[in-house]
């Protein structure tokens, strides 16, 4: 704009003159007058508009500050957002660590009172990576109840529903207290790695009573 300024400044001055002289002279005046007064329309404008002046200061103040304002705002409102997103990411890990502990709880507690009940008749033990409860006969009376069935299966199926059953029931139990995908089972006796009956979930998944 300043340049522009002097720049019409200076038209304006010659073409002033050149009027002046052209009056004096009886030239063509008329143009010359028109091209003096555009000139002197753009210096005005030109003037106006050069940034010493103290309202173009302020404006120019007011668009920096509300171009600045709108940048803070928008890293406010990212920062708000990245720190809601860790905030979150943070909430999630700690549930999943609390629900984690909550489930361990609860299958030691499990493990606990089925030691409890069944330790007349044997030893229980509880496999995470399978999550299943493996009871072991050691009792000398069950072993012999079981190894008799076992050999007689059609003589004793009565006796086979009654633990086929008690076994559905407690595996039911599990799953309403701990979560689905739980197996109870029950190994032939004398040995470590046979499954004599296992259920899960309510249903009977091997039976090898018969």
């Amino acid at each position: 704009m300043l340049f522009l300024a002097i720049m019409g400044l200076i038209v304006f001055l010659l073409a002033l003159f050149s009027v002046i002289y052209a009056r004096q002279t009886g030239g063509g005046w008329k143009f010359l007058t028109v091209v003096t007064v555009l000139s002197a329309v753009v210096t005005i404008y030109a003037v106006i508009k050069l940034p010493y002046w103290p309202y173009n200061q302020s404006h120019a103040a007011t668009t920096s500050q509300t171009a600045s304002s709108s940048t803070s705002s928008s890293s406010t409102s990212k920062s708000k957002t990245t720190s809601l997103s860790s905030s979150q990411v943070v909430f999630n890990e700690g549930s999943a660590k609390r629900e984690a502990a909550t489930t361990k709880l609860n299958e030691e507690n499990i493990l606990k009172q089925l030691q409890e009940n069944y330790k007349s008749i044997g030893t229980v033990a509880f496999t995470k990576a399978t999550k299943t409860y493996t009871i072991t006969p050691t009792g000398k009376k069950y072993v012999k109840s079981l190894k008799t069935i076992k050999s007689y299966p059609d003589e004793n199926q009565k006796a086979i529903t009654t633990i086929t059953s008690n076994f559905k029931s407690l595996s039911k139990s599990l799953k309403k207290n701990l979560a689905a995908g739980y197996t109870i089972q029950l190994l032939q006796p004398d040995t470590t790695d046979k499954t004599l009956l296992s259920v899960k979930d309510g249903v009977i998944t091997a039976n090898n009573f018969k």
